[in-house]
């Protein structure tokens, strides 16, 4: 009896509990073995003096067609009417409760997201949360993309994910979304999507995930294996989130593997780099119909000759205002450090526990700290402001403090008295462009504190940039204004870090990148500057052959050309002309953003031993590179020859670069 069970009503309870085909396999095969066995009792029972021709026609009718009983001749009516009533059940009972059975957990498993669908063209989102919405928004608004399908895969329930797509698109780009059910994790799952015919891959993961950045790349494995079992299989363009700083610092120096090279594009991106690059490289923001531009942190020219410096502070080390110091870093050199070392970019952070957010931020970033003096102040029991100047911890004399971005750390409650008499001093600093970032992890509490500084902020329209979520709203209505004239208390207030539009889908930053490397490629072998650009291809085969280190490298390069020429007081690019002072000094002011971006991104400057032993010998100079320790990283004036020479050779080559496709952010 057991064996009998497990055999027959197991394997029959589990097929006919799965997927609607195997219902209706089941019922064919009793249906099946059900007129055989009628055939052969009601042949056994057949008349023989009846006439046989046509009986198998006769069986088929009594099954299908009860009213056929009185029709039929040479068996017992009580036969007839049994076989009847037998097909009666098996064919307008079973076969159409089978079948509406069919229908409806077909519905049902679309709603669920249980069907995958053969796609092709399409565009792929992993994961899914708050961003994600948006990202299709911007994605059904891109005329790049086309009309092409979008596949969201996540293990949300497929009615919410659903319900939150349909808040941000119309009936006809809802048309465009299929949503599937199904883990990351699972490589079985992952082949439902068809990334190897896909179009483009944003690996998102899902939202309050601990180990989100681990289950990313773990994806992106499963992934590569897929698409090596496709023969020729086309790169694909992998843009993929890293919700923790620290993980998105380590893939912007740490390479991809040859092999998966070969098969991916790899984009990693963080949201909150992300809304600093909007912020302060691309400087607006557009969502809709909705559009701010964000003040320059250099709201007039700082050139060789000013006595200006900008001086950025930011209210809260949240992640967000972490990045956002980090990019700045990259971005505030000007010419007057060049003349006079006095002159730096200043970047201050304020938080209640800047003690310790000081510490990991000086680990964090310990090369950086290596050369750079640090000022730490603090809040007193007495309300006065205690200040201590934290020395390089490596090196000394002049090893140290060359670089022209220093950072500040101040330990005390913003809204403390002695810190907003802080804040109105740097206020009324004549020779001082202050900014001020709202960046606390609470957004009420930011736009509180925002809405609330010192008088002279808003009276001398210094620009105040307040972290928001969800909506800019509030914000928005209270900083509108029609004209210069209409300007008023809070019509410099801006908000940013938004949910919406976070990604920017627009990569002409990279085709300026592509530029940096190919000019600096071809004064590499021929020590020279080429006449022309090539085409897009061509730069972009370029791009693929470099490690993602040199890549960022190019990159922030790019998003620095901008605040150089408008430092040289240009503006203008139409036919853009660089004379050789004003080579020679782009060339000093990019050693020195280039200084800062080095050590920002882990590489160390070299002691004197290891300088001397580089110099010696190339092939210990090149270990030492692989090692991301760079001999380059000194002043301006160390620098060797050859070094000076691919300096000046990256800004001469600069109009070729405006000149060959203007990026938005220029």
């Amino acid at each position: 009896m057991d064996f009998f069970t497990r055999i027959f009503v197991f394997h029959f309870d589990r097929s006919f509990s799965g997927k609607g085909w195997r219902q209706l396999l089941w019922l064919c095969v009793v249906i099946f073995l059900v007129f055989i066995v009628s055939y052969v009792v009601c042949r056994s029972c057949l008349d023989l003096t009846a006439d046989s021709d046509g009986f198998l026609y006769q069986v088929i009718s009594l099954f299908i067609d009860p009213g056929s009983v009185w029709s039929v001749t040479g068996i017992p009516r009580w036969l007839a009417v049994t076989v009847s009533v037998v097909g009666l059940i098996l064919f307008c009972g079973l076969l159409i409760s089978v079948l509406s059975n069919m229908l409806e957990r077909r519905v049902e498993r679309y709603r669920d997201g249980d069907i995958s669908y053969p796609m092709q063209g399409h565009v792929v989102i992993i994961g899914f949360d708050d961003m994600v919405p948006m990202l299709i928004r911007q994605i059904c608004n891109d005329s790049r993309y086309g009309n092409c399908y979008i596949l969201v895969q996540s293990c949300m329930p497929t009615p919410e994910v659903r319900s939150k797509i349909h808040t941000e698109l119309g009936a006809k780009d809802e048309k465009r979304i299929v949503i599937l059910y199904a883990r990351r994790d699972s490589a079985e799952d992952l082949k439902k999507l068809y990334t190897p015919q896909a179009r483009e891959i944003f690996l998102i993961g899902e939202r309050n995930e601990h180990d989100h950045d681990s289950l990313n790349i773990e994806c992106l494995k499963k992934i590569v294996d897929i698409h090596k079992q496709h023969k020729d299989c086309p790169k694909k363009t992998f843009t993929v989130l890293f919700e923790y700083q620290t993980t998105f610092a380590a893939f912007q120096v740490t390479d991809l593997s040859s092999e998966w090279r070969q098969y991916i594009k790899f984009r990693p991106f963080n949201f909150y780099e992300e809304w600093a690059k909007k912020v302060l490289v691309k400087g607006h923001y557009v969502a809709g119909d909705e559009f701010i531009e964000y003040p320059l942190l250099d709201r007039e020219p700082i050139t060789a000759d000013s006595n200006k410096h900008v001086h950025l502070v930011i209210i809260g080390m949240s992640r967000m205002g972490v990045a956002l110091g980090v990019e700045a870093a990259q971005l505030l050199h000007f010419p007057n450090f060049c003349l006079d070392g006095r002159h730096k970019s200043i970047i201050t952070f304020i938080d209640e526990v800047a003690d310790e957010e000081m510490n990991f931020f000086r680990g964090r970033y310990r090369h950086y700290f290596e050369v750079a003096s640090t000022t730490y102040c603090e809040v007193t029991s007495e309300g006065e402001l205690k200040k201590t100047l934290l020395p390089p911890t490596r090196f000394q004399g002049k090893d140290a403090d060359f670089l022209d971005v220093g950072f500040e750390f101040i330990k005390g409650r913003a809204e403390s008295p002695a810190i907003q008499n802080l804040i109105r001093n740097w206020a009324n600093e004549e020779n001082e462009l202050l900014t001020i970032a709202i960046c606390l992890n609470y957004p009420p509490q930011s736009m509180a504190m925002g809405l609330y500084l010192p008088d002279n902020v808003y009276d001398k329209n210094i620009p105040v940039l307040i972290r928001q979520e969800t909506s800019a709203a509030l914000l928005a209505m209270l900083n509108s204004k029609k004209t210069e004239e209409d300007s008023h208390k809070y019509s410099h207030v801006f908000p940013f870090g938004m949910l919406s539009n976070c990604y920017d889908l627009d990569n002409r930053n990279i085709l300026l990148a592509q530029s940096v490397n190919y000019i600096y490629t071809y004064y590499n072998q021929y020590k020279s500057l080429p006449e022309a650009l090539p085409a897009e291809t061509v730069l972009a085969d370029y791009w693929n052959q470099l490690p993602v280190a040199l890549q960022w490298s190019n990159l922030y390069n790019a998003y620095s050309i901008r605040l150089k020429l408008r430092s040289l007081g240009i503006t203008d690019y139409d036919n853009l002309q660089l004379d050789s002072a004003q080579i020679d000094c782009l060339a000093k002011v990019e050693h020195n953003r280039w200084n800062v971006e080095k050590l920002l991104l882990g590489y160390r400057k070299p002691t004197s031993e290891e300088l001397e032993s580089i110099r010696k010998d190339d092939v210990l100079r090149k270990e030492y590179k692989r090692r991301l320790v760079h001999p380059d990283i000194c002043p301006y004036d160390e620098l060797s020859e050859d070094s000076v020479n691919y300096d000046k050779c990256i800004a001469a080559g600069i109009p070729l670069m405006v000149n060959f496709d203007t990026p938005p952010s220029l």
